[in-house]
């Protein structure tokens, strides 16, 4: 596999979207040339021309008005990958767009957070269906406004968010949990580049608040004084604070417990991922080392912490594991499977 390197993005929001639709323009259109980004391959049904523009359109509207600096992103990533904006917002929408009844026994997202004296360190697996291991990317964005902070962010090709870290010390990791009340919004992989540019949870709870949510996750979030782990359904959030704090895909609020949707197969993984997840970590050895064999596991092959699919581009599996320590402004990257794959480091300024 092509050894990783930073994506180097800098400039006004313009001129952000124009160098990332610039670098990564071949990885883009070949992907959106795939029966739309595979959304009609993974949905259990294929959405007509009509019916997508008309949803295209209506999340364009939602995203101009609550996030006006990343629509004017959108239009550069449209004029540099040489795409249609239609098709630079359907790359922020296709998890909605799959829908909520592709999910599959292999689960997703394996999360940690974990406070331990003067360390931090957070870490995920990136589980997804699709074959999406090759146009994952370490993107490195440095805006022109002093005011915002540098962004170390683990996404995608043409994907604005996903998971990362910034020069503020406050970093955010990603798990699918499944409410029933999706809805035209702004996507949670927006969000999380939103949340980058602040400094605390609180400012992120605050836009949880104002903005509209196409769609339910966990987010486990840290800054420079606390962590939480912040669960959504489209129309509500909890929070759950801690020194340790693990998730998987099932709802941990009690208040949610009722509201979760994920079929049985994958909850009942998802469960037995959190209890191995404990066990792997409770003995607190904090290193990259440990960490990296920890996301290797295969103890429930095949949908263990290290998740494979066996060629099966329905099921999810390890696309990535990303290991944070905020404090130090770097993270390690293994691409792949965590049980293959090798640890790159890369830092923030």
């Amino acid at each position: 596999m092509e050894k990783l390197k930073y994506i180097e993005l800098s400039g006004s929001p313009y001129q952000v979207g124009l160098s990332h639709g610039q670098q990564l323009k071949d990885s883009i259109q070949k992907f959106l040339g795939d029966h739309d980004a595979l959304i009609h391959t993974l949905r259990r049904k294929t959405i007509e021309k009509e019916q997508l523009s008309q949803l295209i359109n209506e999340y364009k509207d939602v995203i101009t008005l609550h996030c006006p600096e990343i629509m004017i992103e959108l239009e550069g990533l449209s004029k540099g990958a040489e795409i249609s904006i239609e098709n630079a917002i359907l790359l922020q929408i296709r998890r909605e767009l799959i829908g909520i009844n592709s999910f599959t026994l292999t689960g997703d997202c394996s999360s940690f957070s974990i406070k331990k004296m003067d360390t931090n360190v957070m870490g995920q697996t990136i589980d997804l269906n699709g074959d999406m291991t090759d146009i994952g990317q370490v993107f490195k964005i440095k805006p022109a406004s002093k005011e915002l902070p540098e962004v170390l962010l683990y996404s995608f090709a043409g994907l604005l968010g996903y998971m990362g870290m910034n020069s503020h010390g406050l970093s955010v990791c990603i798990n699918m949990v499944v409410s029933s009340d999706w809805q035209i919004g702004i996507p949670p992989y927006l969000l999380v580049r939103k949340f980058l540019n602040y400094k605390t949870i609180e400012e992120c709870i605050e836009i949880i608040e104002k903005i509209p949510r196409a769609s339910s996750r966990s987010f486990t979030i840290s800054d420079r004084k606390r962590q939480v782990i912040l669960e959504l359904t489209v129309s509500d959030y909890r929070v759950i604070e801690g020194d340790n704090l693990l998730h998987t895909n099932h709802y941990l609020h009690e208040d949610f417990i009722s509201e979760d949707k994920m079929n049985i197969f994958s909850r009942n993984s998802s469960i037995q991922r959190l209890k191995l997840l404990e066990e792997k970590l409770e003995q607190g050895d904090l290193s990259i080392n440990h960490i990296s064999k920890v996301f290797a596991d295969h103890s429930l092959y095949p949908v263990g912490i290290c998740a494979h699919n066996k060629s099966n581009i329905h099921l999810n599996e390890t696309v990535a594991s990303v290991v944070m320590f905020p404090k130090e402004n770097y993270f390690y990257v293994a691409k792949g499977k965590a049980c293959k794959g090798v640890f790159e480091k890369f830092s923030i300024d």
